[in-house]
């Protein structure tokens, strides 16, 4: 079981990666940091003064209410202690201990944001004796590099922008959000008025497919339940008829030990694949993505 299951990250992993859009982003494995230098001083964010970030989220039902609008896709993932990202979180933020992550891609950047378990006190590495502030609706925004910013609190929030773009106030924006002096993202609400509303996940993601593409919108949620069921809930929005007639034909060809279930609900189409041996599911999920890449452009 405990192969199996380890399989499952792996591949999870992988396929999260694989249907992202827009900039390389690796979903769990990069933290860029711009700033180097040979001193560094970790500084304790409990000690950070104002205001400090307070929510959690258990899916994107829920995370995306406090995230800024513009949203191009979201990712979000759960964490292990001394897992791969976990080991690469604590050269970032030594001492933290979180157990969901979620990234928000924006055309300007990206958001990240790391629940926080345990009462963890985790601390930041910078590259200066103390932590430089933007003071902003009453939160105090670390400047951590020239391209990243930290908003402290439960979660942890990082917001890193594109080296070209030419707004460059992401962290600013979230912090409107948490202030309530702007509402949170209506991106994906249409989709996600059809996903399940569960905490039991491995790895969500979704995204905005090009306006040349033959849908609108894309999520998928990957679950490997206890009992040892590999499931993926996938939504596909506003569907072109080619793109339903190839998933009704991607259900008829079967794969043993693995089921494919079908529903429509308004301009959704909603895709259950469930199976109790990883091989045969794995290769069913990948033909699904590959379905979805080939209505894409």
């Amino acid at each position: 079981m405990q192969e199996q299951k380890s399989k499952w990250v792996k591949f999870g992993a992988i396929f999260a990666i694989l249907i992202m859009v827009g900039s390389a982003v690796l979903v769990g494995l990069l933290l860029t940091d711009s700033g180097s230098s040979d001193k560094t001083t970790e500084f304790p964010l409990s000690d950070v003064s104002g205001t400090k970030a307070n929510f959690t989220f258990k899916n994107a039902i829920d995370g995306s209410k406090y995230l800024p609008e513009g949203a191009l896709n979201i990712t979000i993932q759960t964490i292990s202690p001394n897992d791969v990202f976990d080991q690469e979180l604590q050269t970032i933020f030594p001492g933290i201990e979180a157990d969901r992550h979620m990234r928000v891609m924006y055309s300007s950047g990206y958001v990240d944001y790391f629940s926080l378990s345990n009462g963890s006190n985790a601390s930041i590495i910078l590259n200066e004796s103390r932590p430089q502030y933007d003071s902003h609706e009453g939160y105090n925004i670390i400047f951590k590099n020239p391209s990243q910013r930290v908003v402290a609190g439960n979660p942890i929030i990082l917001a890193s922008f594109f080296n070209y773009a030419i707004d460059n106030s992401l962290a600013r924006k979230v912090v409107d959000v948490l202030s309530g002096k702007s509402s949170g993202s209506t991106d994906f609400d249409d989709i996600l008025s059809y996903a399940d509303n569960t905490e039991i996940y491995n790895g969500i993601t979704m995204f905005k497919a090009s306006e040349e593409s033959n849908y609108s919108k894309y999520y998928q949620r990957s679950s490997h339940y206890e009992n040892g069921t590999f499931q993926l809930e996938t939504i596909i929005l506003n569907p072109e008829m080619s793109m339903k007639d190839d998933i009704e034909a991607f259900s008829d060809n079967g794969v043993e030990s693995v089921t494919v279930s079908i529903t429509e609900n308004g301009p959704a189409m909603k895709i259950y694949i469930t199976g109790t041996d990883y091989i045969p599911f794995a290769t069913k999920a990948n033909e699904l993505y590959n379905l979805a890449s080939n209505h894409s452009a």
